[in-house]
């Protein structure tokens, strides 16, 4: 085997140091099911001490300033560990904080009482947040394979 070997990734390739080892999941053919991922990320869940919430600050800050160097980051993740997904759940913690403020913070400015908040904040969950998400990144999916692809 040489000094160097040939990776390939969708879209581009590059050429892989013998310093740096492949992931464990592919040196040894092992991958884990998505329920097997799932259940590892809900249980991390529990442990505090062990998130990242400085890098997931870093993240949400920098995703509005500049959102090139978290897609860097994220492909220095995909080579590095063979994923594009986070770990930790630090991220999801930190955004559902902050749409927990943000709907509290509208429910007292609006004056709606507490069960009103309750359903104010299920409707910006589940139709502003993963509704208008899955329709806009629906469509953005489309318009990007049926027109920005190569023939």
């Amino acid at each position: 085997m040489s000094s160097f070997t040939r990776v390939s990734s969708p879209g581009y390739n590059r050429m892989k140091s013998p310093g740096l080892p492949l992931p464990a999941t592919t040196r040894f053919g092992c991958t884990m099911s998505a329920a097997n991922k799932f259940y590892k990320y809900i249980r991390r869940i529990a442990h505090f001490k062990q998130m990242d919430f400085e890098f997931a600050l870093w993240q949400m800050v920098y995703l509005f300033h500049k959102p090139q160097q978290v897609y860097r980051n994220f492909q220095y993740r995909k080579e590095t560990k063979a994923q594009f997904a986070r770990d930790d759940p630090a991220f999801l913690i930190l955004l559902a904080a902050w749409l927990i403020l943000s709907s509290a913070g509208f429910s007292i400015s609006l004056g709606i009482n507490f069960t009103g908040f309750i359903k104010f904040l299920l409707y910006v969950i589940f139709i502003d947040l993963i509704a208008v998400g899955a329709v806009i990144s629906t469509v953005l999916w489309y318009v990007s394979n049926k027109f920005l692809l190569r023939p």
